[in-house]
């Protein structure tokens, strides 16, 4: 299926669009024009991007900051991240090397910082500013090894051409060209949109990529581990 044959589609659910008929060169402009800023916004919504994505670069000694994005960026990848979900720190000295999870810290915690020309062969956090078009990754203290970072990042749905070939992970298919059929819905009075079902197609991918944090708690009204005083030991029935 291609870009061209989804937009078809979402004309023919719209009504606009008889079965068998092809799209005119407005039409087809309209549809594409739109795809491209529904993909855009699924890529900005955490609960719309169905996975993350492990790559390796190699940090730069005394560089500060690391740039991330599609050109002239000190790591190339395909857009700017949105957000750095998860950093590791990747000692290449030894053997196997070692992946030591680094602190992400926001921009107060950077305003903090005392000290922020440090230099170290060992950095512990990281603090992502993601400026446009290229992201800035500070990383604190300043390194002066040439290790590697393995960053963890959203995949983004890739902008697309009217004859572009098009593949989705399960539910996608459904939000994409619903939610199109919204949009387009506007521009053509005669569409006829499926505004719940829209909703619930969106709201089946979201509800795939929630993503819950773990979780650890005592027994209910118990005190915690670390605190002072007494605890209830419910092998002997008591407080001890």
């Amino acid at each position: 299926m291609t870009a061209r044959d989804l937009i078809t589609e979402t004309f023919q659910d719209l009504t606009v669009l008889a079965a068998g008929d092809s799209l005119d060169a407005t039409m087809a402009a309209d549809g594409l024009r739109k795809l491209s800023r529904l993909l855009d916004d699924f890529n900005a919504e955490r609960a719309a991007v169905y996975a993350t994505r492990f790559e390796t670069f190699t940090m730069v000694p005394a560089l500060q900051p690391h740039t991330i994005g599609p050109a002239a960026a000190t790591f190339t990848v395909t857009q700017r991240p949105v957000a750095i979900e998860q950093a590791n720190l990747v000692l290449t000295s030894v053997s196997p090397a070692v992946h030591q999870p680094m602190n992400l810290r926001d921009a107060q915690w950077w305003s903090y910082q005392a000290v922020p020309a440090l230099t170290t062969s060992i950095p512990t956090d990281l603090y992502y500013e993601p400026e446009w078009p290229l992201g800035k990754l500070y990383l604190w203290p300043i390194p002066n090894a040439a290790y590697g970072i393995e960053l963890f990042t959203r995949i983004v749905l890739s902008d697309l051409g009217l004859d572009d070939d098009v593949s989705y992970p399960p539910g996608y298919y459904s939000a994409i060209l619903l939610t199109l059929g919204e949009m387009l819905s506007g521009v053509y009075p005669t569409a006829i949109p499926k505004p719940d079902a829209a909703a619930k197609a969106r709201a089946r991918i979201m509800a795939n990529n929630d993503v819950l944090p773990p979780l650890a708690t005592v027994d209910s009204g118990m005190p915690g581990r670390g605190q002072t005083g007494q605890f209830f030991s419910w092998r002997r029935g008591m407080n001890i």
